[in-house]
């Protein structure tokens, strides 16, 4: 390769560098306005760009947009939902796929939870093991042994008439910046005697759930264990607005979170913030903060690809 190459190479990666560069510096600058340049043999003028006048416009050369396709399958193709017998099942490769009801699909490990067989067949509104004869009912419960455990539970989902592995795909949502973000109401406590910070009664916390008052969620993970959290998710910071089956719960992307604000499920990679709460008497009392703070507004939806500190993230 010449030197000549080798330099135009160094410059076209350098100018890489450097738009990657001015496009996540924290300043922003404003672009000059340009004027036309002319250049006449070693030297160059410059003017105004002339106006000109058409009397039709140009055909347009615009391609139409394209049309929308189906969706992307979320996961690993099984095979077909149509294959699978209602009140009975099929195995496909390690797993094994049930339809106890009509349109109630159930995958369980193909492995027998006795000796680690592969179960080989389904007769008889069973799931059989030829090595010891353990046999499971459709919904993976033991109904003979030697085995005492259940199958092992699988994920399993159906789109476009397609047995899929794994969870079904999320509900598509507006970007971030587009979603109303819904105001906490403030906490509404006028008992006499109510502590000015109170955040809810004692009694009115579940044991094993919580309730969110205003940005503030209020959680008793076991009897007179009380822990606060922040309502705002750590993925892209949307607010969670549901405690539900064990867990604090985030509309956007489908985060959950146990009780004691640890990742449950993803998105999100990291535990909610803690809020300070402590009893006083009957009340559970914010410690620190006001619950009526407005919660930030969520990032926008690139900033799951992009650095932190670029474009506003």
């Amino acid at each position: 390769m010449s030197a000549e190459h080798v330099g135009r190479r160094e410059v076209v990666v350098t100018a890489g560098v450097v738009m990657v560069a001015a496009a996540c510096t924290n300043s922003q600058r404003t672009a000059a306005p340009t004027t036309g340049v002319t250049s006449t043999g070693g030297s160059s003028t410059t003017s105004a760009a002339p106006t000109t006048t058409s009397e039709s416009p140009p055909p347009t050369t615009e391609a139409p947009p394209p049309e929308a396709g189906p969706a992307p399958i979320n996961g690993t193709v099984l095979g077909q939902a149509s294959a699978i017998p209602v009140g009975s099942g099929a195995i496909l490769g390690d797993t094994v796929v049930t339809q106890p009801s009509a349109g109630t699909y159930l995958a369980f490990s193909s492995v027998c939870t006795h000796q680690g067989c592969a179960v080989n067949s389904l007769s008889g509104g069973t799931i059989n093991c030829p090595c010891h004869g353990s046999r499971f009912a459709l919904d993976g419960s033991v109904v003979s042994g030697p085995a005492t455990r259940s199958l092992v539970a699988r994920e399993v989902s159906v789109q476009d008439g397609q047995l899929v592995a794994g969870p079904p795909p999320a509900v598509p949502v507006a970007p971030a910046s587009e979603e109303p973000q819904a105001e906490a109401p403030a906490p509404q406590i006028t008992e006499q005697g109510a502590p000015e910070n109170a955040l809810a009664r004692t009694s009115d916390v579940p044991v094993g759930s919580g309730l969110i008052v205003g940005n503030t969620v209020v959680t008793q993970p076991n009897s007179g264990n009380f822990v606060g959290l922040s309502v705002v998710c750590t993925h892209l910071g949307c607010a969670v607005n549901d405690i539900s089956g064990g867990t604090i719960n985030c509309p956007c992307h489908g985060s959950k979170f146990n009780l004691d604000g640890s990742v449950a499920a993803g998105p999100a990679t990291r535990s909610l913030d803690s809020r300070e709460v402590t009893v006083q008497g009957d009340w559970v009392v914010s410690g620190a903060g006001s619950p009526d703070e407005p919660i930030p507004a969520p990032k926008p939806w690139w900033c799951e690809i992009v650095p932190a500190g670029c474009f506003g993230c």
